[in-house]
């Protein structure tokens, strides 16, 4: 028997050390003396930045309106991209827009609501081409080499238009629920391009739609962590790792049922609250406001009425609502955390321990709903910061599929990490579609997910349905 509550250590200094590291990320992001950092600033897909105002037409009846109107668009979308890599999206203004496009306030709000509609447009017109690359490598079905040529065209034309692709993979959540929408919509699309994919590939028909979305999901998030960081460059080595990720998963050997539901006598939330101290009766004050309105629509007010509290107690301990939020995804993740580790103890083996630890995680949406939804959906249309929790989960997991790399040491090393970002997605779908209550039932496909790969299908399926097994023996 193998010590793995040894490996207790591992898990929490990753999570101790990722939680370190977030304090310096966004200026990591940002710094401004990488090589070519100016450079990169002025790309974008519809010309340099630097030189949008050259692109105006000549006024006058010559210029058919459609081409002036398609323009003015372009230099707008130009600006759109320059502008939010220098300042980011909330700092961005319409001033700005108009100044660097040389398109008047006028035009301007002639094409577009707002700066959000502009934004959500510029974005809209990037992923079109995005979709059409990927699905160019997908018309001769079979021909994995053409499809693979068109996903490292696809990885290179992120990296070449980083500040571009940086808007859509990152800044699209600061654009609130609306940016979220349009990043749903943009995986749908990659969804179904991949499906198409994995049926026209031997031993990957009939990958259930749950598998495929998980998939996508681990890929953006390895291509969204390196745009935040600034380090898009390594998603160049990258793409052949993910390739070959993709094509880990064959379809399970049977249905990934979810295990029975055992009636457990659940806290209310005013019971919770009682056990509290007064800052975590606004963090759980908050994340229950949250999950029923939404992060934007969530006031101060609101949450210290559902605290039982007053604003100067909030203010005493937190600087404003998005600081709360940080902090009650912060406390989120370490109470769920804490509830996992001691069944990652317990384990015989690493492989019955990452089956533990997951169950005990998603079984924590049942106690703590709020908590669930706040970091599996809401986190989403908060911005950045409130994003970075996923990032700070996702590494500290990481420690604990190290000893994985043991028994399978060929797989990509970027496997644990794509692991991550596929739970997420599992994760948001589920607690958005299902509700958090109904976590437990992801745990059969959140374990063939993460041991996939370093067991094999047939290991992997077994130890996902075993609980399934036991219980139906015991009946």
């Amino acid at each position: 028997m193998r010590n793995y509550g040894g490996r207790l250590v591992t898990v929490r200094t990753a999570w101790s050390r990722s939680r370190t590291n977030r304090r310096n990320r966004d200026e990591v992001s940002k710094s401004a003396d990488k090589p070519g950092y100016r450079a990169a600033l002025m790309r974008t897909p519809w010309g340099d930045s630097s030189q949008l105002r050259e692109k105006m037409l000549p006024p006058g009846r010559g210029t058919p309106r459609a081409e002036a109107d398609r323009n003015q668009r372009e230099r707008l979308f130009a600006a759109m991209v320059a502008t939010v890599a220098e300042k980011g999206y909330e700092a961005a203004t319409v001033a700005d827009l108009v100044e660097m496009s040389g398109v008047s306030r006028s035009a301007f709000y002639r094409h577009f609501e707002d700066k959000q509609a502009c934004f959500l447009a510029a974005i809209e017109a990037l992923v079109e081409p995005a979709v059409q690359t990927v699905a160019s490598g997908l018309t001769v079905p079979g021909d994995k080499e053409l499809a693979q040529r068109a996903f490292e065209a696809l990885i290179e034309k992120i990296v070449r238009q980083s500040a571009a692709s940086k808007m859509g993979f990152v800044e699209i959540y600061a654009a609130g629920p609306k940016g979220v929408e349009l990043a749903d919509r943009t995986l749908d699309a990659f969804e179904a391009l991949v499906t198409q994919l994995l049926e026209s590939t031997p031993g990957h028909e009939g990958t259930p739609p749950e598998i495929v979305r998980a998939i996508v999901g681990g890929v953006q998030k390895v291509i969204h962590k390196r745009l935040y960081r600034g380090d898009e460059e390594e998603l160049l080595e990258l793409a052949p790792q993910l390739w070959e990720w993709v094509f880990a998963y064959p379809p399970p050997p049977g249905p990934l049922k979810p295990p029975r539901r055992r009636t457990a006598q659940v806290r209310s939330f005013e019971e919770r609250q009682a056990a509290s101290n007064p800052p975590e009766r606004i963090l759980r004050a908050l994340a229950a406001v949250v999950s029923e309105k939404g992060y934007p629509e969530t006031t101060v007010a609101e949450v210290v009425d559902r605290a039982k509290t007053s604003q100067r107690t909030f203010y005493e301990h937190f600087a404003n609502k998005e600081d709360a939020m940080v902090a009650a995804l912060d406390s989120g993740a370490s109470q769920m955390l804490a509830s996992a580790l001691p069944a990652f103890r317990r384990a015989t083996d690493w492989q019955h321990a990452v089956q533990a630890t997951q169950a005990a995680m998603f079984s924590f949406g049942v106690g703590e709903p709020e908590y669930a939804r706040l970091g599996g959906v809401e986190m989403y249309a908060a911005g950045k910061r409130a994003l970075e929790q996923r990032e700070v989960v996702t590494e500290g997991m990481e420690g604990l599929l190290a000893p994985g790399y043991e028994l399978k040491a060929d797989i990509p090393p970027i496997t644990a990490e794509a692991i991550g970002g596929a739970l997420y997605a599992l994760l948001y779908d589920y607690v958005k579609q299902r509700g958090a209550e109904r976590l437990p039932e992801m745990v059969p496909v959140a374990v063939y997910m993460t041991l996939t790969p370093f067991l094999g299908a047939e290991e992997a399926y077994a130890l996902a349905t075993e609980g399934n097994n036991k219980a139906g023996r015991a009946s």
